[in-house]
């Protein structure tokens, strides 16, 4: 049986009309298809409230995302509850193994402990080591061979019932308070507590006398520069005979100055010339930032090596003359210099270079090696008395995470991103060897030897490597920082402080036209923003909840950040992006670390005739001949890079015009579907009316 003649359809007007919808779908795709969905990356959060949880994602690196859990999980294997008659200190021990609380530890691991810990854990234990300051008389612990330290000292280890004891050998605890107060105060601003009565006298009045403390008695006066024991760079461990191998015994052991006494107290002396300025002591602030500038260069006229590009791990105060080469050693404390803000960029280059030649020489698959060459130590010449100072092992030679951390973030922070996120990621896969447990030390050179477990001072400087380096978030007094930088990897993550109930999160979702930045935060200040950019990049626009906003670019190190202010709450940013190219020069700026000054306040207080948190780095003078190889190595590699860059610039450009044509094309292609479409169906139809008039009327009856 036939259709009807009205319902059978010709064959060229189905095969046009199959065809146009054909082209339809082409342009569709076309067009969509270059388009950013609205959310690419489905596993990212979409909450962005207010939350008291610290917690971070990163989808597509499994490794560095399972660090979420390992941070705060080897913070709560160190909590320690001190109960000492009526006093109550809430606080940190080091690791597993370690019974006391160390201040150098509590300081480092407070960089991240703020963000999963209350006030309590924070400020009490700096409260504590105040309270046991020093008197002229006081005598530590174990005697420390019959030294009295002086008014002003601090003994860094705490122990559960409330004696302290000094390590003489060493010159970092008194710097290493300071720090801890300064990191504690940072995140207010608030001067009151520094004016907080502590047996007499303030808080800051305390920092003050502990920094006088040091030029007191640690200054050398030939070469103005602290002096500490013959141990390995940060050490705490004397290479002369025991016992005591943490105290100094002036009849028997010798007198260094060594880069991280130097770097430390040059930090910490900054910071307390800041806290001086908060309460209106600018005589004080004055005199504590021209000693921080002095030390600074002192450290860098007797110490940094031109030659070599790092600085010597110390030099002998006490005669002393060793049958190795000391000066070739290249040691973690480089990384503290740099983090510290002692170095100019040239010298800043120079350190990470070395640092990661060290690791590659001595076989070490992630950064923190405390030192390379090792000191001598093998059986039976060996040059340590301490048994645990094997070659390769502990402080000579072992690897520190919590060395690691700090040259990580010190990357972070000087525009050296890439090779923090790369020195990121070989700590988190290595900490896939013993999941969820931070350790403090691994040898080099032997597995079988290894520090404490769950150790509190990796996993403050790693997570904050980790929270302030790789995801950029800072939160202090003064506000919020967002500064990604992670690259083209997409991730989440949310902080709280719960001294201040301030919380930021975040998610970046990165494409190549647009990325998405979605945030929120309780925060009253404004949020401002520095995205780091690749290196062929160019914004072309940036939008808040769909409104364009101005932006700027700076650059650090070797690091372009795109700079924009927003508003608190929440919020979605739009990273729009026009045709990739070479990145157009962008305004410089110094590459010390950002120092934030308090926010202004009904009260408030006259400032210093100084900057009271800002050292300028020591330009170098004009470049040696003998360098100019480095130079031009370093210019040919930033040419590469432009040419790099340009290169992908045209291929970028002649894909658009192959876009751009094929849309063209499924354009005109629909457009004459179309057309034939309607001439057809008027046709049709004009026919279909002739066929209706010429055909004869049929009868009505039946057969």
């Amino acid at each position: 049986m036939k259709c009807p003649t009205k319902t059978r359809q010709p064959l060229a007007y189905c095969t046009l009309r199959f065809s146009a919808l054909i082209g339809v779908a082409i342009l569709m795709l076309i067009v969509t298809g270059s388009r950013h969905p609205v959310r690419a990356n489905r596993n990212l959060p979409v909450d962005l409230s207010y939350s008291t949880e610290t917690t971070w994602l990163l989808p597509g690196l499994p490794d560095l995302d399972a660090t979420s859990g390992y941070i705060p999980h080897n913070f709560s294997h160190g909590e320690a509850i001190f109960q000492i008659g009526s006093e109550t200190i809430h606080g940190f021990r080091p690791g597993k193994a370690y019974p006391e609380m160390y201040i150098r530890d509590i300081a480092w691991g407070m960089e991240t402990a703020q963000y999963y810990y209350p006030d309590e854990y924070l400020r009490e234990p700096i409260e504590a080591y105040l309270r046991r300051q020093y008197t002229a008389e006081t005598i530590s612990l174990d005697g420390d061979f019959g030294v009295v330290a002086g008014a002003g000292a601090i003994g860094g280890i705490l122990t559960p019932d409330g004696r302290r004891n000094k390590q003489t050998a060493t010159t970092d605890e008194e710097t290493s308070l300071i720090h801890a107060a300064y990191l504690y105060y940072a995140m207010t601003y608030n001067s009151t507590w520094l004016q907080t009565p502590i047996n007499g006298l303030t808080v800051i009045q305390r920092l003050n006398l502990a920094a006088d403390w040091l030029y007191r008695y640690r200054l050398d006066p030939q070469r103005q520069l602290l002096w500490r024991g013959h141990t390995t760079d940060w050490g705490d461990v004397k290479f002369e005979r025991g016992p005591g191998y943490t105290d100094y015994n002036p009849a028997q052991d010798h007198r260094t100055v060594s880069i991280y006494d130097q770097a430390l107290a040059t930090m910490a002396l900054l910071e307390l010339a800041e806290m001086n300025a908060s309460v209106g002591d600018t005589e004080r602030a004055d005199v504590w930032q021209e000693k921080a500038e002095a030390l600074k260069k002192q450290t860098n006229d007797l110490l940094w090596q031109p030659d070599k590009g790092f600085y010597l791990t110390h030099d002998h105060v006490t005669p002393l003359t060793h049958d190795f080469d000391e000066s070739a050693m290249v040691s973690i404390s480089n990384a503290l210099a740099v983090y510290a803000g002692l170095t100019t960029d040239d010298q800043t280059a120079a350190i990470f270079k070395n640092l990661e030649a060290a690791r590659l020489a001595a076989g070490v698959n992630k950064p923190g090696l405390s030192l390379y060459p090792f000191y001598p130590n093998k059986w039976p010449d060996l040059f340590f008395e301490y048994s645990g100072m094997g070659y390769g092992n502990y402080q000579n030679g072992g690897v520190w995470d919590w060395w690691g951390g700090v040259q990580i973030k010190a990357e972070f922070l000087r525009g050296f991103s890439e090779a923090g996120r790369n020195h990121l990621f070989q700590v988190a896969n290595d900490w896939q060897e013993h999941p969820g447990n931070i350790i403090e030390w691994q040898s080099s050179t032997d597995p079988r030897h290894e520090g404490s477990h769950y150790y509190s001072a990796a996993a403050g400087t790693m997570g904050s490597a980790i929270i302030e380096g790789f995801f950029g978030i800072t939160l202090t007094g003064n506000g919020l920082t967002i500064q990604p930088r992670l690259g083209l990897n997409d991730g989440y993550i949310r902080v709280y402080q719960a001294a201040t109930d301030r919380y930021a999160a975040y998610t970046y979702d990165w494409n190549q036209d647009v990325t998405q930045l979605n945030y929120g935060t309780n925060t009253e200040e404004v949020v401002k923003f520095k995205l780091l950019k690749l290196r062929s990049e160019q914004i072309s626009q940036i939008t808040i909840d769909g409104k364009p906003v101005d932006f700027s670019s700076e650059t650090v190190g070797l690091d372009t950040y795109t700079v924009f202010n927003a508003p608190s709450g929440q919020h979605a940013i739009e990273i729009i992006k026009g045709r990739t190219g070479v990145q157009p020069a962008a305004l410089s700026v110094s590459t010390s670390p950002e120092v934030e000054a308090p926010p202004a306040t009904d009260n408030t207080t006259p400032t210093p005739s100084i900057a009271p948190n800002v050292a300028a780095p020591v330009q170098p003078e004009s470049a040696n001949p003998d360098t100019s190889d480095e130079a031009i190595a370093a210019y040919d590699s930033e040419m590469a890079a432009q040419l790099a860059a340009v290169s992908l610039s045209r291929e970028q450009h002649r894909r658009d015009l192959q876009m751009t044509a094929m849309q063209v094309a499924s354009g005109i292609l629909v457009l004459i579907a179309c057309l034939t479409l309607m001439f057809l169906g008027v046709v049709r139809r004009l026919v279909g009316m002739n066929a209706t008039k010429s055909l004869p009327k049929r009868s009505s009856k039946r057969r």
